[in-house]
C-alpha cells in the first residue's frame, strides 16, 4: 500500500485493517510511521516510490498492491509532477510484476477528463480523457504507464477515478481553505448557480477500491467513483446549513455566514460584490471542472453500493473541531 499516510491512502489502510487484511503501509516521511500505532495488522514502513530497490524490499510477499502515493500540489513544477506521478507509478508496477503480485490498483483522478469533456450528459469511462492542467496530465500519464506495464507483463490492474472527494482529514490546499471557510467566511459559488456536481466520501473511495480488488481484476479496467446522484449548488448550501444545525456545537457565527451565503447566491449583483471582498472574507467554492457530471454506472454494475449517498450526511460526517469539512481529490 503506497501513499498510506495520505487522505485517500489512510482510508484504504483503515478499511483493510478493519476487514482483517494484513497491510504493509508504505509512507514517504518517517514522521508518518507513528500514525498507524494501534491499527491491527498494519506494518508501517518508509520507502520512496522513486527508489525501485526500496520498493522491492517492502513489497516482497504482498498479494495485492494499492497505489495511492501521488504529488497532488496543483502548482508543483511539471517535471516533479511527472516524476512522482508517472515515473513513480512505473517503478511500482515493474516491482509488482517482478514479484508476481496477484493484482494492482492505481488511484487516478477525474482530473484526467479535463474541462471540455462534458457533452450535456454524465461522463462515463468511455469518454476519452483530455486533461488540460499539469496535475490531471500527470495522473493520466500515470494511468498510461500502469496499463502499459500491466499489458506487457501480465499484471491484472484496476484504475479508479474518484470525483470531488469529501471527508475528515483532507490536507490538500482546497480542503484547508474549505474547512476555514465553513467557519469564518461567506461561501459563494458564482459559477455554480443552477448547476450540479457529483461528490464522494473518502470512506466510499476506500470501500470501492477494496470491492474492485475482491473481484477478479482483469487488465485495463477503469472505474469512476462518485455518488451517481448529483447535487445542485443550492441543495449543497442548504445541506451545509442543516449539517451545521445537526452538529450540536455552538456555531452561531458559521450559521450566520451560511445563511448569508445562501441569501447572497439569490442576487447575482450582491454575489458579485461579495466576491470582490477578497479571500479574507469570501471563499469561492467553484473550481474549473466542478460542474461536470460523472457516471458511476460501471462501478454500480459490479454490485457496489455507496454508503454515503446524502451530501448533508457527508458534510455532517466531517464535523469536528479540527476537520469540519473535506475537499477535492
Amino acid at each position: 500500500m503506497t501513499g498510506a499516510a495520505g487522505f485517500l491512502g489512510a482510508a484504504v489502510v483503515r478499511a483493510l485493517s478493519e476487514g482483517g487484511t494484513p497491510v504493509i503501509a508504505c509512507v514517504h516521511q518517517p514522521g508518518d510511521l507513528k500514525r498507524f500505532t494501534g491499527l491491527p495488522g498494519v506494518s508501517p514502513v518508509c520507502a520512496d516510490i522513486l527508489n525501485p530497490g526500496a520498493l522491492s524490499t517492502v513489497m516482497r510477499g504482498a498479494d495485492d498492491v494499492y497505489h495511492f502515493a501521488a504529488l497532488v500540489e496543483a502548482h508543483a513544477p511539471w517535471g516533479r509532477l511527472l516524476k512522482v506521478n508517472a515515473d513513480g507509478t512505473r517503478n511500482v508496477w515493474n516491482c509488482a510484476a517482478s514479484l508476481r503480485v496477484r493484482s494492482a490498483l492505481y488511484c487516478s483522478s477525474a482530473a484526467v477528463y479535463g474541462l471540455l469533456a462534458n457533452a450535456g450528459r454524465p461522463i462515463t469511462e468511455d469518454v476519452a480523457p483530455r486533461a488540460v492542467e499539469p496535475y490531471g496530465m500527470s495522473k493520466l500519464r500515470g494511468e498510461s504507464v500502469a496499463r502499459e506495464v500491466a499489458a506487457g507483463r501480465g499484471l491484472p490492474t484496476v484504475v479508479i477515478r474518484p470525483v470531488a472527494v469529501f471527508g475528515p482529514g483532507d490536507r490538500t490546499a482546497f480542503g484547508r481553505d474549505l474547512r476555514r471557510a465553513a467557519f469564518s467566511r461567506l461561501i459563494l459559488g458564482g459559477g455554480f448557480e443552477g448547476r450540479s456536481f457529483n461528490y464522494v466520501h473518502v470512506e466510499d473511495v476506500a470501500r470501492a477500491a477494496l470491492h474492485l480488488m475482491e473481484h477478479e481484476p482483469s487488465q485495463d479496467q477503469v472505474y469512476n467513483v462518485a455518488v451517481d446522484t448529483h447535487v445542485t449548488f443550492e441543495e449543497a448550501m442548504k445541506g451545509h446549513i442543516r449539517a451545521l444545525e445537526r452538529s450540536g456545537r455552538s456555531l452561531s457565527l458559521p450559521m450566520a455566514l451560511a445563511v448569508a451565503s445562501n441569501l447572497l447566491r439569490r442576487s447575482p449583483f450582491l454575489s458579485s460584490l461579495g466576491s470582490r471582498a477578497g479571500r479574507r472574507f469570501v471563499f469561492n467554492v467553484w473550481r474549473p471542472g466542478f460542474d461536470l457530471l460523472y457516471s458511476s454506472a460501471k462501478l454500480l454494475a459490479t454490485g457496489y453500493r455507496f454508503k454515503w449517498d446524502s451530501f448533508e450526511d457527508v458534510l455532517l460526517s466531517c464535523a469536528g473541531p479540527r476537520v469540519p469539512f473535506g475537499g477535492r481529490a
